[in-house]
């Protein structure tokens, strides 16, 4: 599997390739710009000119290990210039592939990598709608704390929903890993 970054039991993530771009269209992508790519054209030039990979941003593919199919799609971008860390969105794409740990999976496999990778970076956050229960039950079981309600920051049109912030610090994972380790 080329470019893959990790791997997991059920799941790899690898970089997005070209022939992912018909299959992620419909969501979300904050690489330079946060909006739906559902025109394929701006997608594709978007592709050409960062490969979805940026130092501070970026999309990945999580894969199946035992199919090689494209499950899902992760990214992490900055949160706020002031925060010293990055947020992450994730999507399984199927309704028939949610529920099996994939997304939680992926969620812990781009966290380790990023606090390995990028030693600047002391938080990571999620902002989940509040309705959302099957994604912050994800977050949760992925060592995501939450931290409050962000009123009226959701996604899409019209009025914005409540969003739950989740974090992961630095502190938190050396911890866990510490303990998962024995030490």
């Amino acid at each position: 599997m080329t470019n893959t970054i990790a791997t997991g039991s059920l799941v790899s993530l690898r970089r997005i390739a070209p022939e992912d771009l018909p299959t992620i269209a419909g969501f979300e992508y904050s690489v330079s710009i946060t909006e739906p790519h559902s025109d394929h054209a701006r997608l594709n030039a978007l592709f050409a000119e960062t490969g979805l990979w940026l130092n501070d941003a970026g999309a990945l593919a999580i894969v199946s290990n035992s199919s090689s199919q494209l499950l899902g799609t992760l990214q992490f971008y900055r949160s706020a210039p002031c925060i010293h860390g990055l947020e992450i969105g994730y999507v399984i794409h199927s309704r028939s592939d949610r529920g099996r740990g994939y997304a939680a999976q992926g969620l812990q496999l781009l966290t380790d990598y990023l606090f390995a990778e990028k030693p600047a970076v002391f938080r990571i956050q999620l902002l989940i709608e509040v309705w959302n229960t099957p994604s912050w039950k994800v977050a949760e079981r992925s060592g995501f704390i939450r931290e409050g309600i962000l009123r009226s920051c959701g996604f899409g049109s019209g009025d914005p929903a409540d969003c739950f912030v989740y974090s992961r610090t630095r502190k938190d994972h050396q911890q866990a890993l510490a303990s998962s380790n024995g030490s």
